[in-house]
């Protein structure tokens, strides 16, 4: 696509404003919120105790075109198709117990927090994340280390060990990476499927601060005395045109026929490509993306959990980056994991029933 023309998505000039990027996904008034999120104030649980998955939704694959480049996905869509009605029927016929859906979600979301800080390099190893955002999510408050605690000392032992000068700083650093995480995408969950919020610019600002709250990207290991979350960064930006977008979101809510993978990975792209932060766009993305996988198909999709996951989705990033939107093999990417994610879903419930 032309660089000058009106649709593409590489226009430069004046920095595109979140709510221009995205005109049109239910956006309303600001979003009021709290800079205190890890609590019971935005606590999860209950939130996916009922109503499996959304009822508004269905996928068709006739909705799902890779555009940017011909895919055939005929065959992953009718077995995902049939493995999310395969699990709604459990959850009607089987008496499962009002937390077991939320153990599952709990689970996946923390793998999520897990896979995208590793695509980034951040934060900690599987166990202790799962353990961190788990608890958060479940209201818990004050995860901090405590600087006498067993494990804050045994992390500052393998630093000095290892003759790492910033160990007491990389000790604080690594976890507040997860803990922030997982309390930005507690909140954008809360607010966008739990209470039905737009995904408004404030909302999307507001969620980055969270998640960029007490770190710097200009020192590593240093946190910064001037905060940077929320804020747009300067100069000349690439700049969305031509969406679609609430016609997508009329379909989905009322036709109950467009594809959310392939919406959420449009956001993801979309967002990726506009890159409008100073840090953490690629774990603002990825949180889109599940917020509106959670609110329309009712799953997660962990993005590099594994290798080679990883590997695959930083091509398909840079390849977007390059060409300035590729959200087709994105969208392809995310159904497949999320092809493997029910499968996993349903084996757990299936023990569980």
């Amino acid at each position: 696509m032309d660089p000058s023309s009106p649709q593409s998505p590489i226009k430069k000039g004046k920095r595109a404003s979140l709510l221009e990027m995205f005109p049109d996904i239910n956006l309303g008034s600001p979003c009021s919120s709290s800079s205190k999120v890890i609590g019971a104030m935005y606590c999860l649980k209950g939130s996916f105790s009922k109503g499996w998955p959304p009822a508004s939704v269905r996928i068709h694959k006739e909705t799902c075109p890779t555009v940017d480049k011909p895919a055939d996905v005929s065959t992953s869509f009718q077995a995902t198709q049939e493995i999310i009605s395969e699990i709604s029927e459990m959850m009607k016929s089987r008496d499962f117990g009002a937390n077991d859906m939320e153990v599952v979600m709990f689970e996946e979301m923390a793998r999520e927090v897990f896979g995208s800080n590793s695509i980034d390099r951040l934060g900690l190893g599987l166990n202790e994340t799962m353990r961190l955002c788990i608890a958060i999510f479940q209201g818990s408050e004050g995860l901090d280390y405590n600087e006498r605690s067993e494990i804050y000392q045994a992390k500052l032992d393998a630093y000095v060990k290892k003759g790492t000068k910033e160990g007491e700083k990389s000790v604080v650093r690594s976890r507040r990476e997860v803990v922030q995480h997982a309390a930005a995408f507690q909140y954008i969950v809360n607010q966008f499927v739990k209470l039905d919020q737009p995904m408004s610019e404030s909302l999307i600002k507001e969620t980055h601060r969270i998640m960029t709250a007490g770190l710097d990207p200009a020192e590593s290991g240093n946190f910064g005395i001037k905060s940077f979350g929320g804020k747009y960064r300067q100069g000349n930006e690439k700049a969305f045109g031509g969406a679609n977008e609430k016609t997508l979101i009329a379909e989905i809510e009322g036709n109950a026929v467009l594809d959310p993978f392939m919406l959420a990975a449009n956001y993801c792209d979309r967002f990726v490509n506009i890159h409008p932060f100073k840090d953490g766009n690629g774990r603002m993305c990825r949180l889109i993306l599940n917020a509106i996988l959670i609110k329309y198909a009712g799953i997660v999709v962990s993005l590099g959990e594994k290798g080679g996951e990883r590997d695959e989705y930083l091509l398909i990033a840079a390849e977007s980056t390059r060409v300035g939107g590729h959200p087709g093999q994105l969208g392809k990417k995310v159904l497949e994991i999320a092809h493997g994610t029910l499968r996993k879903l349903k084996m757990t419930l299936s023990r569980r029933g």
